[in-house]
């Protein structure tokens, strides 16, 4: 069934009267504000809802699309090798039928470039059955004057099983090369595109087998991944980057240690993000224009805030907001550019001061006269050092990591991680140098465990015993031989650091971990489920909230993040998809029986009376629980109560705004309609602890 998107309004002047804080009266959650009704301005449709079609080409497309879905089963059925080729022809079907099922044909030539893409999947289907693979399978319906070097294919996605898509450009000499040398790796540049509403899938890939790019530098190749149309790389999308170029390599030999992250305007924005996260991916980055923050960017921080984030909100921008990142650049050589007139010189101007406050330089390429748009001298200027950069790596280990995180989502540098900190969100920091001949010489902030691994290429100082200084202490590790994999985790425990015991791992205490910290949005980049009441909740208003609820976790997946959502009813699901997924589960605790199944090990009491969290109280019938928490049944994946995306309709005008918008828990008066900012009236949220406890709560605000 196709779900339609409904925009929820409500007047900019009302705005901060719908925020993220209640009124706390007698030990419990205040009840929301009564406000007149006012009219109700309308968010911007993403994507946009495209042009009137003919029916009869709609039904031809449909038609065309069914054979060639069809044609894909009876061939791909007969393929043991089906899982390595087959994303690659589906992406052009699901393209067509996005196309088709949420109306993106924006100009009068675009059911055309359907029925192209169809007859694209529809020869390369062919052209499986009789064996072709790889490259020659991306190929086909290349064209142009650079045809055989524009590919374009698809990737099954690990988080929801969609197939999304990428393009490919092959240097001018890559035959010859692969002909020399079949075994010789590529570098290859990741380049992230910039936003444009109305380019979804079919356009893209129509663009992408017939366009070169921004760049195609010499004797490298080029990957585009979608990152789900105009998300910026983030959350999902920041998924498919790193899928996108698992998939590639699989198809094409890639040296791991020659791979650059580039971009321009959104996709400036998601370069740097990138780069700053996960800095030991990338041999260089090379951001251009784009966005780094979130209030500044915005201009908030002179207009002033449209919604109220709460103490838990202005903590959850750092997740993406990059300039408290900065010093992990040290860890990669960054490049960026911006054009001379250009308003988003600003992004590289923020970093490039934050970078030198840090004490590093950031070399900044300017287009003289330029906006927003790479000069072509600028180009060959940046592809030219990258050339130089990219020759000039070896792959070793780095002797000394400078790893700042504020979230172990983003733990590790090389072979230092952070596997433990004492306050999520807040800034964390570990230096760490090999010292010859057996030392590693650590200093530490906000950490609580730390693993230093060099299993990639074996210890590389002397062999002998290891000698870790940490923090003014000294600790021995286990004995170390050149060239041997070693690995050593260290935890501290009121203010005293030791080594890990076996035991501690196979005890595996509830704790906040990397893949395991939340927030609620996390659960949802990487497999999920969601898992459907089979009965109705309690009281009405809560009731309706959960059907609000579902509807809109499901339309805004399916078209913000251009997914699919596996969905199971609570009755019919499966040991293994327990194990396997994290468990997006909808209702009350006794509506869902999976919830009701471990309610009693969750930090939370919900009843017919009250909901009780925190040592605060609401009535249950006006209050429903939003919440991540470790899943009793399987720790090591989440379970979700009452949420897709916490970002609604408000963020749609700007990828800036497709940001967290609430924490670990929270408690939302389901008598206050959504407002595009937040499901309902939050009264009360908040982040559980380390030990995924809940946390004494500041004082309430009034809204």
């Amino acid at each position: 069934m196709t779900l339609r998107f409904a925009s929820p309004r409500i007047p900019a002047f009302a705005i901060p009267l719908v925020c993220a804080w209640g009124l706390l009266l007698g030990g419990g959650f205040g009840s929301a504000q009564e406000t007149l009704p006012q009219a109700k301005p309308a968010f911007k449709r993403l994507p946009p809802e495209g042009i009137d079609v003919p029916p009869q080409t709609v039904a031809e497309l449909r038609e065309l699309a069914a054979k060639a879905r069809h044609q894909l089963e009876l061939v791909a059925g007969k393929m043991p090798d089906r899982d390595a080729w087959r994303p690659d022809v589906e992406v052009m079907i699901r393209a067509v039928e996005l196309a088709l099922d949420q109306n993106l044909f924006y100009k009068p030539a675009d059911p055309e470039a359907a029925k192209r893409t169809l007859e694209i999947a529809i020869r390369r289907i062919e052209a499986a059955g009789q064996g072709v693979r790889g490259t020659d399978l991306l190929a086909i319906g290349s064209r142009g004057k650079d045809a055989g070097r524009t590919l374009a294919g698809g990737f099954t996605s690990a988080i929801d099983g969609s197939v999304q898509p990428y393009g490919l450009v092959l240097p001018a000499d890559f035959a010859d090369k692969v002909a020399a040398n079949p075994e010789q790796p590529w570098r290859l540049d990741v380049w992230l595109h910039g936003r444009g509403d109305t380019s979804t899938e079919v356009p893209f890939l129509q663009e992408r087998l017939s366009r070169l790019g921004q760049h195609a530098p010499a004797g490298t190749l080029v990957l585009h991944p979608f990152g789900r149309h105009c998300n910026a790389f983030k959350f999902a999308g920041e998924t498919d980057v790193y899928e996108a170029i698992e998939h590639v390599s699989g198809h094409l030999k890639i040296d791991p240690a020659r791979i650059s992250i580039r971009g321009f305007s959104m996709g400036g924005a998601g370069t740097w993000h990138l780069a700053a996260h996960s800095p030991d991916r990338w041999f260089a980055a090379n951001p251009g224009a784009g966005f780094v923050d979130t209030v500044r960017y915005q201009n908030w921080d002179v207009q002033g805030m449209p919604y109220d984030p709460g103490h838990w909100g202005e903590r959850l921008m750092r997740w993406y907001d990059v300039p408290p990142w900065v010093e992990n650049l040290r860890n990669t050589r960054v490049l960026a550019y911006s054009g001379e007139v250009d308003k988003q010189r600003q992004a590289a101007e923020f970093m490039i001061a934050a970078a030198t406050q840090a004490g590093f330089e950031v070399p900044h390429v300017i287009g003289a006269g330029m906006g927003h748009k790479i000069d072509d001298d600028s180009a060959a200027k940046m592809d030219e050092q990258l050339a130089s950069w990219s020759d000039a790596v070896t792959g070793a280990y780095r002797d000394s990591i400078r790893l700042v995180t504020y979230t172990l989502r983003y733990p590790k540098i090389d072979w230092l991680s952070v596997r433990g900190m004492q306050r999520q969100w807040d800034r964390a920091a570990v230096d760490a140098q090999l010292v010859p001949p057996s030392t590693i010489r650590v200093t530490s902030e906000n950490a609580s465990r730390l693993r230093f691994d060099f299993s990639r290429l074996g210890w590389p100082l002397q062999t002998g015993d290891v000698r870790l200084e940490i923090d003014g202490q000294v600790v021995a590790g286990p004995s170390a031989t050149r060239d041997q994999p070693y690995m050593i985790e260290l935890a501290e425990k009121d203010g005293q650091w030791h080594q890990t015991e076996p035991s501690d791992a196979a005890a595996k205490p509830l704790r906040k971990r990397p893949g395991l910290q939340g927030p609620i949005d996390d659960a949802l980049t990487a497999p999920f489920l969601f898992v459907l009441p089979s009965e109705a909740c309690r009281h009405d208003d809560v009731e309706r909230f959960v059907q609000q609820e579902i509807e809109h976790a499901r339309t805004s997946w399916q078209r913000i993040m251009r997914g699919d959502v596996r969905v199971v009813l609570d009755r019919e699901l499966t040991a293994e998809q327990i194990a396997s997924h994290n468990l997006i589960c909808f209702g009350d605790l006794t509506s869902n029986r999976f919830l009701a199944s471990i309610a009693s090990q969750l930090p939370v009491r919900w009843d017919q009376d009250s909901l009780t969290i925190a040592g605060q109280t609401a009535e249950s019938a006006k209050h429903a629980l939003v919440m991540v928490y470790p899943n009793p049944r399987n720790p090591d994946r989440y379970v979700v109560i009452n949420s897709g995306v916490t970002f609604r309709e408000s963020s749609h005008s700007t990828n800036s705004r497709q940001i967290a918008m609430l924490p670990d828990w929270a408690v939302v008066d389901v008598t206050v309609p959504a407002d595009g900012f937040f499901p309902g009236r939050v009264v009360r949220a908040d982040f559980f602890d380390e030990s995924w406890q809940v946390t004494a709560l500041p004082p309430a605000s009034n809204p």
